[in-house]
């Protein structure tokens, strides 16, 4: 499918009809391919110009005016023709130095003709060759996405698809998963598949490479990557994508690119559903690591594929979506199903070797270290996001989503506790900023004493009073004492917080004061009013 594509004016030189012809300008242009040729006499009607067309002239509206000349060569240099032939005559008798000059500053090139030439039998002729070179491109790029599909059967489908892009645009091609090493077609050098790839890798994490399909890259001023990310329910795998040496993307040539990344993604997205379908042992140990079945943790370290001696660090996470509409349970379609695999991916580039296990509603995660990771929280806050963005996709509007992580830990034996930690971050998940259980502060206690009494006893010691005032009389004292006491007893904070005048506030803090004594600010007093407060608000709120 290297046959010609597009009519450049190299090409347009040999032919019959400019034998007479002389590029007296702008040779490092002439690789540029036409994509239609117009007659254009004055820079006016430029803007009836789309960009890619040989322009031919008889000067007849600027030869002889110095100025209207650069008007004229400067417009259709800007709306993108790609070059200019002017039939030398009584308008213009010869190419003045200043178009010359012009022209060579743009790589633009300009075209003499020495002796009259019919322009009707120029443009019949090449736009002629034109229609018939898309025809036939056309056909074989349809040829070509049939094989494209042929391969997505075939084993090792991305390496030959790789050999058969590399033979059809006749340049450097690459393909770059995210997780695995580059495959580049044919082999460059080992340093320089390494700067590619660290290139483009740090590019992705940077988020300067485009979502969308035919994003350009810059090397140099004569060198640019074309590529397009490969993607799976919004979530990029791979980059397949090809070197231009002064060379611009050609409409051919990005519908080659795309009909080989979307046969690529097809693989991409086969395999990924293969592994998921073969994680059923996986799924048996992550059972049995949930319900404590092991009582040794060399025999969970044999079965993870750990060596022996070596520490892994992991998180047990849970994700959890709710929705009034829709109960998910054990034997429902989960909303995961169709995500764990792209999950598995996000994990895997963020440096985590994860264990998945849907359970209707809930994804449980084993997040295992590949290596140590200096501050493995931000990481996870970061995959958190993704997953969550990816999530959206299926989920419906109403759909909340949670999650929970425990403490790091380095013994699998507890894998069950830390799922625990976890699941005590979602029960009380609407009362937390952080879905870690580090941060969840003085409910860590709560959550232990809630059972036999003491809590609501204690809460009724502290607070019965003003929860008795609030609901006989509709006042706001408890609101009004906890905003008090975030604001560290600011007076004046906590007015503004409550958006009510300080005589107001006074008043209440007068009618607290009767109720439960002078001392609630006094730090043994105000400790346990703040203990009361979150126990009462919480208990509230599982009511």
């Amino acid at each position: 499918m290297t046959a010609q594509w597009s009519l450049t004016i190299i090409d347009v030189l040999k032919r019959p009809l400019f034998q007479h012809a002389e590029v007296v300008a702008g040779s490092r242009g002439l690789s540029r391919p036409i994509r239609w040729v117009h007659i254009l006499e004055a820079a006016s009607s430029g803007h009836f110009l789309n960009g890619g067309e040989l322009i031919l002239t008889t000067a007849l509206g600027f030869g002889d005016d110095p100025d209207k000349r650069q008007v004229y060569l400067n417009e259709v240099i800007g709306r993108k023709a790609v070059g200019l032939c002017i039939e030398l005559g009584p308008h213009i008798p010869e190419i003045p130095d200043d178009m010359l000059t012009l022209a060579e500053l743009h790589d633009f090139p300009l075209i003499a003709f020495h002796e009259p030439v019919r322009f009707v039998d120029i443009t019949l002729d090449l736009h002629e060759s034109i229609v018939s070179m898309q025809t036939t491109a056309l056909r074989k790029l349809e040829a070509y996405s049939r094989d494209m599909q042929q391969m997505t059967l075939q084993a090792q489908g991305i390496m030959k698809m790789l050999q058969q892009f590399r033979e059809s645009v006749g340049t450097q091609t690459f393909f770059l998963p995210l997780e695995e090493p580059p495959l580049f077609g044919p082999q460059m050098p080992p340093t320089m598949q390494t700067e590619l790839s660290e290139m483009l890798r740090a590019a992705h994490e940077a988020g300067s490479l485009s979502t969308q399909a035919n994003g350009l890259l810059e090397i140099s001023a004569k060198k640019q990557i074309l590529y397009q990310p490969i993607s799976a329910m919004g979530h990029v795998m791979a980059y397949l994508g090809l070197i231009l040496y002064e060379r611009e993307p050609e409409e051919f040539l990005l519908l080659t690119l795309d009909y080989t990344a979307t046969a690529m993604a097809q693989v991409l997205l086969r395999k990924m559903f293969a592994e998921e379908r073969s994680l059923d042992s996986q799924n048996r140990l992550f059972d049995d690591l949930l319900d404590n079945r092991f009582s040794h943790e060399e025999q969970i370290r044999s079965l993870l594929g750990i060596r022996q001696g070596k520490r892994n660090r992991y998180f047990a996470m849970i994700m959890e979506v709710r929705c009034e509409k829709v109960r998910y349970d054990e034997v429902a379609d989960s909303p995961f199903h169709e995500l764990s695999g792209v999950f598995r991916s996000v994990l895997l580039r963020h440096g985590f070797r994860p264990l998945l296990r849907i359970k209707g509603h809930r994804l449980y995660m084993l997040l295992m270290e590949k290596a140590q990771l200096p501050d493995a929280q931000s990481l996870i806050t970061v995959v958190i996001r993704e997953l969550e963005q990816l999530s959206r996709q299926v989920l419906a509007d109403d759909d909340q989503l949670f999650f929970g992580v425990s403490r790091a830990s380095e013994r699998f034996a507890d894998a069950h506790r830390h799922f625990h930690e976890a699941e005590q971050v979602l029960s009380i998940r609407t009362d937390l900023p952080s879905p870690f259980f580090d941060d969840m502060g003085i409910y860590r206690l709560l959550m232990h004493i809630q059972g036999n009494g003491v809590l609501q006893s204690f809460i009724t010691d502290y607070l019965d009073p003003l929860i008795r005032h609030d609901q006989e009389y509709n006042s706001q004292l408890l609101l009004t004492l906890r905003v008090l006491l975030e604001q560290n007893g600011s007076k004046q904070d906590a007015a503004e917080q409550l958006f009510i005048h300080r005589q107001t506030l006074y008043h209440r803090l007068e009618k607290i004061r009767a109720l439960i004594g002078d001392s609630f600010l006094e730090p043994h007093h105000r400790i346990c009013l703040e203990v009361a407060l979150r126990a009462y608000e919480w208990l509230d709120k599982k009511e």
